[in-house]
């Protein structure tokens, strides 16, 4: 919630002489997936009406971040809606009179009626190869399940959640050391680039691909996540790269409850604090509570501790 973005981009006023006429309405969260897809769209020819974002999906948005930074820049409005599909979020949504609404981590199913009120439709951008990992969290599971690859996705919105035709998409192979923080970038890497392709072809009414759903897979929200519930020293370690940095999982280390942020598979146990599974050994390596043996690491996160 603390993105603070470089302002390089030209102010609506300056940016209207320069756009093909095309407005886009951008809905999302402040997170840096978003953001990223934000910033990029700024780029493209075509004129950012508007901001949308969900005030449910956190209680900073209701308040100052980089959200309202950037609508502030662009002198554009930014709509929170509580409810996208109610009839006075509708209602502010057609003022802005859009060709395109473009989506990035928003949390709200778009029903017939909102999906409607752009011209064109909506596109959304989803971080993984769908219909593979569905649902909110498809970095985390894919990691977590040890997926071989993962993928940014380009799709039409249609009511039912990550099912709409696909107009862009690229794959690439998981590393054996993916993080949530690596897999995001990723991610944002191949989809920024084919960002331009994707909402050039929603504006010229292209109907993309059904994904085949049965071939996919929904997941949903991960929720708390406790190591001690993992089956295997392997599945752990997943975890915790996973979960890496927002999402870490819990463990009790030493009678403290720590979140586990880095931490690895060894055969035989060291002398740092580990967790035991019927496979091997969980070494963990740096933690986000203190308990006795720990020494302050060097980081910039508060209350980060790792073993000596």
């Amino acid at each position: 919630m603390s993105f603070a973005p470089t302002l390089d981009i030209a102010p609506a006023r300056e940016r209207a002489r320069n756009v093909n006429g095309s407005r886009v309405v951008f809905a999302g969260f402040p997170s840096e997936f978003s953001l990223a897809f934000l910033l990029a769209l700024t780029a493209l020819d075509v004129d950012v009406v508007g901001l949308l974002t969900s005030p449910g999906a956190h209680p900073a948005v209701q308040h100052d971040n980089a959200l309202t930074r950037i609508a502030d820049h662009l002198g554009i409005p930014l709509l929170r809606a509580w409810d996208v599909n109610g009839v006075a979020e509708r209602e502010q949504l057609a003022a802005l009179a859009p060709d395109a609404v473009v989506m990035a981590s928003f949390d709200q199913v778009v029903r017939p009626a909102a999906l409607a009120v752009p011209r064109c439709g909506w596109l959304n951008i989803h971080p993984s190869a769908l219909p593979a990992y569905r649902g909110p969290e498809p970095v985390f599971w894919a990691i977590a399940d040890g997926a071989s690859t993962s993928g940014v996705t380009l799709h039409r919105v249609v009511p039912q959640l990550d099912a709409g035709p696909i107009l862009a998409q690229q794959t690439f192979p998981l590393r054996a050391t993916e993080t949530a923080a690596t897999l995001t970038y990723r991610a944002v890497r191949f989809g920024t680039g084919l960002l331009a392709a994707a909402l050039a072809d929603l504006l010229a009414g292209a109907r993309g691909r059904f994904p085949d759903l049965s071939a996919g897979c929904y997941r949903s929200s991960i929720g708390v996540v406790d190591l001690a519930e993992a089956r295997s020293a392997l599945q752990a370690e997943r975890l915790v790269r996973a979960g890496h940095p927002e999402n870490a999982p819990w463990a009790d280390l030493a009678g403290v409850r720590c979140q586990v942020l880095r931490a690895r598979i060894l055969k035989a146990p060291r002398d740092r604090p580990v967790i035991r599974y019927p496979d091997g050994v969980l070494e963990i390596l740096e933690t986000v509570a203190p308990s006795p043996g720990m020494r302050a690491a060097s980081s910039v996160r508060d209350r980060t501790w790792s073993f000596a």
